[in-house]
């Protein structure tokens, strides 16, 4: 019997964040698998506590780092040589730095999963500097990949392991719509999410009878509740918060809408299609490179209140027919390409092949 593969997964924080998510159903498979797991946050931040502790994975956090730098550095350290990965996987770019500094000291191998194909200039340098020292590279969408690899042609060449996403088996509503076309946002009160441009769409057509749900936490900010009133679109906007699930709020919807400026590959859309829902999103890398695979929804220009308000008329003016066909095809390429038991076999064959030195491609 094989001995159980050690492996470290070390993330920047352990906010409600897609790349979080999955990094957490990926540490969950490989516990159920038999392996000998360790998460490492880079701070101090934990917004899964109650999956966590009912999941019995070890997690570490580390402290703030204004203060705490040196100790910091020696507690990394110290966890990653005692633990003894076999793999440690990094999730974003400071940890991928992080970890190809620790594997200049330590053995073990390195993949390294970049979640979008801009490389913050803060982070420009140490990236460059230490390129190389990943086993393996793991992009979350094909237009990502491209991308980023055109930017940086000293990286190893990388491969594409979507996002894991539950599909659900009933998709019919949970209660029966009314009159009030329902539109669904999902997404924390974030800088690359772009509010403001949604707001602004909702304002040009508010004569409409519809509404906007927006399910994500507002980290204390007050800007929304402002511009919603400057707009006078209290009637159209429901703020609902952050909600640990979001699938009753899908089922309840006619369609889905993202106005971000920057994204990954999206896990909000991507559970928007599973639910079946036609969806409206924002021309951006992993939007595009779904929309030009599956005709399930529309694109519209980033950053462009008008644009998005004449698709949002668009969807509305759809015949429901029409609109559950766009859903039903989201949904079947969501089952095919991104469900939760073919995104963790790709992981697992990965880190098996890493692990003994014969990564091979697997995007064929």
């Amino acid at each position: 019997m094989k001995a159980p593969k050690r492996v470290i997964l070390l993330t920047p924080s352990m906010s409600k964040g897609g790349a979080e998510t999955q990094l957490l159903k990926l540490a969950l498979f490989l516990k159920s698998e038999g392996e000998q797991v360790l998460i490492i946050s880079l701070k101090p931040i934990d917004e899964f506590k109650e999956a966590l502790e009912k999941s019995g994975l070890e997690v570490v956090f580390l402290n703030s780092w204004s203060g705490h730098f040196m100790s910091n550095l020696r507690l990394l350290y110290a966890r990653v040589k005692g633990f003894k990965p076999d793999v440690l996987i990094a999730f974003m770019f400071i940890a991928i730095i992080f970890a190809r500094l620790l594997k200049m000291r330590l053995k073990f191998k390195l993949i390294s999963s970049i979640r979008i194909s801009v490389l913050p200039a803060k982070w420009f340098v140490p990236f460059k500097m230490t390129t190389g020292l990943d086993d393996a590279v793991v992009y979350n969408s094909a237009a990502s990949k491209s991308n980023f690899e055109s930017r940086n042609p000293r990286l190893k060449q990388g491969m594409v392991i979507h996002n894991g996403i539950f599909i659900p088996e009933e998709v019919s509503p949970a209660v029966e719509k009314g009159e009030v076309f329902k539109w669904i946002c999902v997404g924390h009160f974030r800088w690359n999410k772009d509010y403001p441009t949604l707001f602004k769409a909702i304002a040009l057509i508010k004569d409409r009878n519809f509404s906007v749900d927006i399910i994500g936490e507002l980290g204390g900010v007050t800007w929304p509740y402002q511009m919603i009133e400057e707009l006078n679109i209290q009637e159209r906007v429901n703020l609902i918060g952050f909600k640990p699930e979001a699938s009753v709020f899908l089922k309840q919807s006619d369609a889905f809408v993202l106005s971000s400026f920057s994204e990954g590959m999206p896990n909000a859309v991507l559970e928007a299609m599973a639910h079946a829902l036609p969806v409206l999103v924002s021309d951006i890398d992993g939007n595009k490179e779904l929309l030009t695979a599956v005709n399930c929804g529309f694109l519209f220009e980033k950053q462009d209140e008008y644009d998005l308000a004449g698709k949002l008329l668009k969807v509305m003016n759809m015949t429901e027919a029409e609109r559950t066909a766009l859903g039903e095809r989201g949904r079947q390429y969501i089952e095919a390409q991104f469900s939760e038991a073919v995104v963790m076999k790709q992981w697992k064959t990965l880190i098996e092949k890493t692990e003994s030195r014969c990564v091979e491609s697997l995007e064929h």
